[in-house]
């Protein structure tokens, strides 16, 4: 059973913890299928971020950002 990562498909965009992240669509659907994601909307799994952050560095760095702790 995959683990859920926050991140869903929704209404054709991506969206975290219910949030739309504003990525280009072509952008978007270039990475989903690169990396592997079956075309259904819906959450998506934490080996599938994993895979998305790995195709394109700008993905990691812009748009899947990991959640990180307060310094505090």
């Amino acid at each position: 059973m995959p683990q859920d990562s926050g991140y869903e498909i929704l209404r054709g965009g991506l969206h975290h913890d219910g949030r739309p992240i504003a990525i280009p669509k072509g952008f978007l659907y270039m990475a989903l299928a690169r990396a592997g994601w079956t075309g259904k909307e819906g959450p998506l799994s934490v080996d599938l971020v994993r895979r998305l952050r790995l195709v394109d560095p700008r993905l990691a760095i812009l748009y899947l950002r990991p959640a990180r702790d307060s310094a505090a």
